[in-house]
């Protein structure tokens, strides 16, 4: 079978893209995985656990709520896009991991290293440490993209490398967007 130049200028477009994830510490699955699942509007096992799990969100925003401000001040990033992210990421469950993605802001250990940190695995689930370098990789998306919302969580999501929306960009940017407003 022989590709067109055009089908095969696709093929490696959606190669590199896959690359430069890989570049970024991000893994293309798990974020194509937490768009998906929200693309999809995966219900909680049941009515009573959706409330109890919100309720305790709420709580938890609350004890984060001044190093969450904290920090994004220190990265100057609007407040309501660091909740809106740590809520999508981890519902502000710290202890959370997830196919390599540590706490809050669910951050890849080498994305961590590349912004300088030195502990294990395990001090990312420490909220201050966690916000620490997720929120420094946020501002850097954030700064990268001239505070647009949409560019600042597809280079949060797929990697400061990036450059196209791809359709799980495109969604986790309407939950944020959403979050936000709420």
């Amino acid at each position: 079978m022989r590709l067109s130049s055009s089908a095969c200028f696709a093929v490696i477009a959606a190669l590199l893209a896959g690359c430069a994830d890989l570049a970024e510490g991000v893994s293309p699955s798990a974020t194509q995985g937490k768009a998906e699942a929200a693309a999809a509007g995966e219900q909680a096992e049941s009515p009573n656990k959706e409330m109890a799990e919100g309720v305790d969100a709420k709580a938890r925003a609350r004890q984060l709520r001044p190093v969450i401000e904290r920090h994004a001040h220190e990265n100057a990033i609007p407040v309501g896009l660091a909740n809106a992210v740590i809520r999508i990421e981890s519902n502000y469950n710290a202890r959370i991991v997830h196919a390599g993605n540590y706490g809050l802001m669910q951050i890849k250990l080498a994305t961590a290293r590349s912004l300088g940190f030195a502990g294990s695995p395990a001090a990312l689930l420490d909220p201050d440490t966690n916000l620490h370098f997720g929120l420094k990789y946020l501002g850097g998306a954030y700064q990268q993209a001239d505070g647009d919302v949409c560019r600042t969580v597809m280079k949060y999501q797929s990697g400061h490398l990036a450059f196209r929306m791809s359709a799980a960009n495109r969604i986790y940017c309407q939950r944020v967007k959403s979050l936000m407003a709420s």
